[in-house]
């Protein structure tokens, strides 16, 4: 799952910026600008910066572009470019802001903050899946007062990297990348059956970079004792919530780098309550936990997570491991609230997945599909992140064992110019279809208009909803030519959302996202069963399918794996969307 633009916020950008950029600005260059006269372009940025501190960042671009004009150089002017970027960069406008900085890089060389732009350029092109980029963009970083900033940003983005292969081949790459060596050296020692050769790798790591004794794993505690006979007579459950909430990163007043944990934990929170109105009693006890091995095996250690009826997380491969290596030998249930990788299901069998794998929802998609159209003939574009790239393989996989023919299957820019230059008229060979995978929210527009522009309005789409920026009422204009292939369906006719929306405002004076409904219905499901079945779960939840009646989002469906397989793909049936086998 990917989290929505205003929570996903590199670790580091904001605490760097407000702590330290707008002091700088406010302070040093309003006396500079003060002292040269110039009170128009001091009140101009003043208006643009106050913008951009109170979450308004397309009224901010919109200030700061007139004073990033080559006519228009004052003392405000490098850094107009650079919150123009940053602004862009909070609302995932990547082509925008990545110009802008170049702009400035060529316009002002000699900036004193270079260095902050050089870590947005890391960030961005991390955030559009271009690794080798952003390594490169943060090695140009020589001001160690970064060092721990460029450490997080690397463990947010390569920590969720689940292939060890991948991390391996990463390290080859950039060698003398401490922090790479050490997140491979890390993902050996956490291993629970390590390779002989990963193991001689991970000493000759660390023969050359010597780490230190604290960033070592030790060997992960395991939970030997016989099931308590009070875990289902106690009267409540214990469910522990492993979430990266980085409670050092920034103060309570400031907006969280990574705000989706904390909108999940406030779903948590408000099915704990609907719990309580059913006789079932929930003990929420959250724990802080990122991609560092070392922090899970401190919390597997204690007594009290070693109690624990259910846990939710970790989310990223580092720690995930750890935690699952104790879930799997003890009487507790784990649920990844996120991950669509089925390969996390093989580190035990009380190991769940709040999502359908990429291999199903890629299943369903090409079964519906086949349905639509006699023709066996497809084109498959797909976007810059690796989840992009991998359902697209997995789609083609699933067409042609169906019979299909994949025509082509190429990378796709969100770009109009570029479609009409790259994507074929299909005047002689027309697919039967075409499949979209792409989180950039800007290509499934684009494409779609074009082909209308080509005359081809009835040729069948299936994208995924990301692909799209428009909420999915407002898609309605495509009909029966789209299919959506989104296993978080909001259907907000629905009562029982509207109620949920505003019981949410009622208790934060915000509005949901898509990652507190999760929370609520995953903790409500799991805690409804756990409750019904105790030891008995697994047949539980083979026993029947729980549709969207009975939750908010798409329901539950664990009757044939430990993988969510709701249905995930959407047609528009006259005047709503709803999934196909409805």
């Amino acid at each position: 799952m990917q989290p929505t633009t205003q929570h996903n916020l590199d670790p580091g950008i904001l605490m760097r910026l407000i702590f330290f950029l707008i002091l700088t600005v406010q302070i040093g260059l309003y006396r500079a600008s003060y002292a040269q006269g110039n009170a128009q372009a001091e009140s101009r940025y003043r208006s643009a910066l106050a913008d951009y501190k109170t979450g308004k960042y397309a009224a901010a671009m919109d200030k700061f572009y007139p004073m990033t004009s080559v006519n228009a150089k004052t003392a405000y002017s490098p850094y107009a470019h650079y919150y123009y970027a940053l602004s862009a960069f909070q609302l995932k406008r990547y082509k925008d802001a990545r110009p802008m900085l170049v702009q400035l890089q060529s316009r002002y060389p000699g900036w004193n903050r270079i260095n902050d732009v050089y870590y947005l350029l890391g960030s961005i092109s991390f955030a559009n899946g271009q690794i080798g980029d952003g390594l490169d963009q943060l090695a140009k970083i020589k001001d160690s007062s970064f060092n721990k900033d460029i450490q997080a940003l690397k463990q947010h983005h390569l920590g969720a990297i689940s292939d060890f292969l991948k991390l391996k081949d990463l390290q080859k790459q950039y060698p003398s990348d401490r922090d790479i060596a050490l997140m491979v050296y890390q993902s050996i020692q956490s291993a629970r059956t390590p390779a002989q050769g990963d193991l001689a790798y991970a000493e000759q790591l660390d023969k050359q970079f010597k780490f230190k004794k604290s960033e070592k794993v030790e060997e992960a505690p395991k939970r030997s004792a016989p099931k308590s006979d009070t875990q289902w007579t106690k009267g409540y459950l214990d469910v522990a919530v492993l979430l990266p909430f980085r409670l050092d990163e920034f103060a309570n007043s400031k907006r969280r780098s990574n705000q989706f944990a904390y909108d999940y934990y406030l779903g948590l929170m408000i099915a704990k309550e609907q719990l309580q109105t059913e006789g079932i009693s929930v003990n929420l006890w959250a724990y802080d936990v990122s991609n560092d091995p070392r922090g899970m095996q401190a919390i597997a250690g204690n007594k009290n997570f070693q109690l624990s009826d259910m846990v939710i997380g970790p989310l990223y491969a580092g720690t995930f491991d750890v935690a699952a290596d104790f879930v799997s030998g003890s009487n507790a249930i784990m649920l990844n609230p996120l991950s669509t990788d089925a390969n996390l299901l093989k580190s035990g069998s009380n190991i769940y997945l709040g999502h359908p794998s990429i291999a199903y929802q890629t299943q369903k998609a090409a079964q519906w599909m086949r349905t639509l159209s006699p023709g066996l003939n497809t084109v498959i574009y797909y976007g810059n992140t690796a989840k992009d790239s991998a359902m697209a393989a997995s789609y083609a996989t699933e067409w042609k064992a169906k019979g299909g023919k994949v025509m082509a299957m190429s990378k796709i820019q969100p770009d109009r110019e570029w479609m009409e230059s790259n994507v074929p008229s299909f005047e002689t060979n027309k697919p039967a279809h075409i499949a979209l995978f792409s989180s950039d929210g800007e290509s499934g527009g684009h494409l779609i208009d074009l082909l209308n522009s080509r005359k081809l309005n009835a040729l069948p789409v299936v994208a995924t909803s990301t692909s799209f920026n428009s909420q999915q009422s407002r898609l309605s204009r495509y009909g029966a030519r789209l299919s959506l292939i989104d296993a978080d369906y909001i259907d907000r006719e629905k009562e029982t959302i509207r109620q949920f929306q505003k019981n949410y405002y009622n208790k934060t004076s915000t509005f949901p996202s898509v990652y507190s409904y999760q929370g609520y219905d995953q903790l409500l499901f799991f805690g409804r069963m756990l409750s019904k079945y105790k030891d008995k779960l697994p047949s539980g939840l083979q026993s029947r399918k729980y549709g969207s009646e009975e939750y908010l989002l798409s329901g539950f469906d664990y009757t044939k794996a430990n993988e969510n397989q709701i249905t995930p793909v959407l047609k528009f049936s006259g005047s709503k969307w709803a999934p196909v086998d409805r």
